[in-house]
């Protein structure tokens, strides 16, 4: 094994041994963003919620939907974007955000993809308590399939491996941060978010059978509302994952050193 692949294998253990500390600035990090707010991190529980409403209108309207069938669906793939699409777009100012911290201590590159995942782990919690809430007043709640917790252990694995991905050539080129926000909106209106693959266009349904993205959401909405994902949607986001991995692991064992220099 080579030397650079050791040394990223030993940066990822490196970084598993201070999971106490990036667990802990996380959830500061959290609570200094809502600081002096009443509701502190449910106002982006409320934000889900509002454009939940919003979209589940014009789905109703547009598509002929019934409103108090299609809400639960909307709210759903909303609450499984922001664990799935968004984090994507705030990867890429992983290393740019903590550039400080980077550059007064030296800490392993993986201790801030783990506290980016951490964070939108806090995130996603926080809007799943309001989900059951709103699920509840409405008389719509459903009992969580037990396979929630390995889909959600599953995306966030994702999530810290597309952090590398994109977190590594967005600080070497900052041009890549201002394409992700583009890129990003436009993978949330072909990703079936608040719409659902049945809707779609038999013709166009190539889309969402060959989206990764449209997997994991799947794999968290589907026990979101009580039901079990389809077999394909494990096979292929365990498949996307292992891409990610391996092309994660190349990135830290070739770059590792350089981050520091690029912010």
């Amino acid at each position: 094994m080579s030397s650079p692949l050791m040394a990223a294998f030993k940066d990822v253990g490196d970084a598993i041994r201070l999971t106490p500390l990036w667990w802990r600035l996380g959830l500061d990090q959290t609570a200094s963003r809502f600081q002096r707010s009443i509701l502190g991190p449910f106002w982006m529980a409320c934000n889900l919620l509002v454009v939940a409403f919003a979209l589940a209108f014009i789905v109703g309207g547009l598509m002929g939907v019934n409103l108090r069938e299609s809400y639960p669906q909307v709210v759903a793939g909303l609450l499984a974007w922001s664990l799935v699409g968004t984090t994507i777009a705030e990867a890429q100012a992983i290393f740019l955000y903590n550039a400080g911290l980077m550059q007064s201590q030296r800490l392993p590159l993986t201790f801030y993809v783990f506290l980016h995942a951490q964070k939108a782990a806090t995130n996603f919690l926080t809007q799943l308590i309001a989900f059951w809430a709103m699920m509840l007043v409405l008389g719509r709640f459903a009992a969580p399939h037990w396979t929630l917790l390995p889909a959600v252990a599953l995306v966030l694995l994702s999530v810290c491996f597309l952090g590398f991905i994109i977190a590594i050539p967005s600080t070497r080129f900052r041009d890549v941060a201002y394409m992700m926000s583009y890129v990003v909106q436009l993978l949330f209106y072909v990703t079936p978010v608040f719409w659902t693959r049945a809707q779609m266009s038999p013709k166009y349904r190539w889309v969402v059978d060959y989206s990764p993205l449209a997997h994991q959401v799947e794999l968290l909405r589907a026990p979101l509302t009580g039901h079990a994902p389809a077999a394909i949607d494990w096979l292929w986001s365990l498949g996307t994952v292992g891409a990610f991995a391996l092309i994660a692991i190349a990135l830290l064992a070739l770059f590792r050193k350089r981050v520091v220099f690029w912010l």
